[in-house]
């Protein structure tokens, strides 16, 4: 067959048309064929394993201590007079919240459990020391918790530490054979202050850690839980998960305000 050239120009531009839409088709087909790939969220740092550590105090002594996690706040948790250890689940649950915590025992603490009185009448310094530790792991936010003995040192030192949150369970404004006393000027601060006892302790009376609540500043709260237990020991009750949730929220609403 013998085509004219304008013929032939109309052939070949209908082949080349031709062709652009196969391409088209056989490109769309590959597209709707390759699904779109999400970018993979990267995996969190594992979690680290709560570490050792000491630190010293402003008078000298060697403390010794617990790490749990990291972060940018940090929850300083004291223990009751007796030296019965009872925050290290809590501690944990900070940790898993992205914030660091810290236990400790006082210097006045003996291996077997007891306790020297001369060497725990030193408690308050005892707090400075961990304080200055955790300051110095770069801590921009400090909430002190602390129980009995250990809440007479948190809120001894809110003021001094310019603390930004506190947390005290079942202690007294005063301890008289300690020559110890909490002043008004020592919790007047406007930053979140929780306040928990049984109401029936059996060691620090409710209306004893009432006192010391009344003391403080705005804003604070004063919750309140039946049974006997004192301090820490209210973990070990029916209460105890309502315990740790409580003491877990206000920290959480501390450190993200």
């Amino acid at each position: 067959m013998l085509f004219y050239p304008a013929e032939l120009y109309s052939l070949l531009v209908k082949n080349i048309l031709s062709c652009l839409v196969l391409i088209f088709v056989l490109t769309a087909c590959g597209a709707s064929a390759s699904p779109t790939l999400e970018p993979v969220p990267p995996t969190p740092p594992p979690m680290q394993d709560p570490q050792g550590i000491t630190f010293t105090t402003p008078d000298g002594a060697t403390i010794e201590g617990t790490l749990y996690g990291s972060g940018d706040t940090a929850v300083i948790f004291s223990v009751m007079g007796d030296c019965t250890r009872g925050w290290e689940d809590m501690a944990d649950l900070v940790a898993h919240n992205g914030m660091i915590a810290l236990t400790y025992s006082w210097r006045g603490c003996k291996d077997s459990g007891s306790g020297d009185a001369d060497e725990l009448q030193k408690f308050v310094d005892d707090l400075r020391g961990a304080i200055d530790f955790m300051r110095g792991q770069g801590a921009t936010k400090l909430i002190l918790a602390g129980a009995s003995l250990g809440g007479c040192a948190s809120a001894k030192l809110m003021v001094e530490s310019q603390a930004d949150g506190l947390i005290v369970m079942a202690s007294p404004p005063e301890i008289p054979e300690f020559r110890f006393a909490i002043e008004a000027a020592d919790m007047n601060a406007d930053i979140p202050k929780l306040f928990i006892t049984a109401e029936n302790d059996n060691i620090v009376p409710a209306a004893i850690s009432r006192q010391l609540f009344d003391l403080a500043a705005e804003p604070k709260v004063w919750q309140t839980y039946p049974g006997a237990a004192h301090g820490t020991d209210l973990f070990d009750t029916e209460y105890g998960e309502d315990v740790q949730q409580r003491i877990l929220q206000f920290i959480l609403a501390v450190a993200n305000p």
